[in-house]
């Protein structure tokens, strides 16, 4: 098995790299780029202009999407294919009464096609939904994911590797408290399932157990005076968490959180929390609290690409005294890269991670600490089908190092799933 992993880890490696290098070097056109070029090549085009909505609104331009489709309805205002994809500009940026009016026109002029007209009529469900002040969605992901571990020769440990289902529900429900500063109340939650490789002290992967984590949270969604910068929001939760690595171990807690999200700019966002957790309610582990902290930000390019930074950290306790800690930073570069007209969008992230653990060791005692570094390379794709479809292919590469050398071990991970979002 161990002669396998050089293979593999090369075959891993060349499609990580495929994310990193310059857009040219791959063969792939910034659509963007290309995108706007078409829309100002040809004004008046129904399909240059749907095209460019679609690649402006999967890049996060919103604006430049509105302002584009706001010309082309002056000159021709009874496009009601035009109409529908102005409605689901505005309903993404949260003009409900604008979506609702373009929708409203878009199937009273005529002309869609039959599934333009029901997805008109769902869009215009929604947007009622949202005048309402309610909106939810949910997401339902399925698929496979596989994992190889290389471990460092002389270990109690050998090679494996396993495949295994993986499934995850998400979801939302947020009421707007109707607050000239856009308050609101969201209820949250996911439930995500799949096998992993553990052992009684959590340290080194061994047998391949059913790994279930699970959340749920209420957060007060409040804005607050923002002048001279785009938005100024700090978010309050209650929330309770669960993580099952084997029927012996099992992590769980309630707790609170806050978190301050500023925009200096459309572009720019920053953010810095944290919070406390009752871990009493556990099994298997020794500290019974944690407190948890976070801070990062990102920027938005014009061609949709975006870097994001984040770094995160905690503290376990027991009975008052610090028993572990550990950090994690975080770098993550990407964006829309392809856009294929009536077949997908290609969105593509690669991120690099590096952190440091220290923690009792479950299988002798709160005396005895394991400690260990990490770091971490992954390549993540989406290809966007329909509005409500997609398909991601997920690569992960990780190597940890422990204070005992022969617990050392090298990892590859892929995640392939679909994902189906209702709202």
């Amino acid at each position: 098995m161990q002669s396998s992993f050089p293979a593999i880890f090369g075959f891993a490696a060349a499609l990580l790299c495929t994310g990193v290098l310059p857009a040219g070097a791959q063969g792939v056109f910034p659509a963007y780029d290309d995108a706007f070029s078409a829309r100002i090549a040809s004004p008046a085009d129904n399909g240059t202009l749907a095209q460019f909505v679609t690649v402006a609104v999967n890049a996060g331009q919103y604006d430049q999407a509105i302002s584009s489709i706001e010309q082309y309805l002056i000159k021709y205002p009874r496009d009601a294919r035009a109409r529908l994809a102005a409605s689901r500009l505005y309903y993404h940026v949260g003009s409900y009464e604008l979506a609702r009016r373009q929708v409203q026109y878009g199937i009273e002029v005529g002309g869609l096609t039959a599934s333009e007209q029901q997805e008109a009529v769902r869009l215009l469900a929604r947007i009622e939904r949202a005048l309402r002040g309610v909106t939810w969605e949910l997401a339902l992901t399925g698929g496979v994911f596989s994992a190889f571990t290389d471990f460092e020769p002389g270990g109690a440990q050998d090679d494996d590797s396993f495949v295994s289902p993986y499934g995850r529900a998400e979801g939302f429900v947020r009421w707007d408290l109707g607050t000239p500063s856009a308050d609101a109340l969201v209820l949250s939650g996911s439930l995500t399932a799949t096998q992993r490789f553990f052992t009684p002290d959590l340290s080194v992967p061994g047998g391949k157990e059913t790994f279930i984590h699970g959340n749920a949270a209420i957060t007060w969604d409040k804005g607050l005076p923002n002048s001279g910068i785009d938005s100024l929001r700090l978010l309050l939760s209650a929330f309770t968490v669960t993580d099952r690595f084997d029927s012996d171990i099992q992590e769980t807690g309630i707790g609170v959180s806050g978190r301050f999200l500023v925009r200096p700019t459309v572009e720019t966002t920053l953010f810095a929390g944290g919070g406390y957790i009752d871990l009493g309610a556990s099994q298997g582990i020794f500290a019974d609290s944690r407190l948890f902290y976070e801070a990062g930000g990102s920027y938005r390019f014009r061609n949709g690409q975006a870097l994001a930074l984040r770094f995160v950290g905690s503290n376990d306790f027991a009975s008052g005294s610090e028993i572990g800690r550990s950090y994690t930073g975080e770098v993550r570069y990407g964006g829309l890269l392809m856009n294929v007209p009536d077949l997908f969008a290609w969105s593509h992230q690669v991120a690099f991670s590096a952190g440091h653990s220290d923690a009792p060791d479950l299988s002798i005692g709160i005396g005895t600490s394991i400690k260990s570094d990490f770091w971490r390379i992954a390549s993540e794709s989406d290809f966007q089908l329909t509005e409500a479809q997609k398909i991601s292919v997920d690569l992960a590469y990780r190597e940890t190092n422990f204070d005992i050398a022969s617990r050392d071990r090298k990892s590859f991970e892929m995640l392939m799933s679909y994902t189906l979002t209702l709202n």
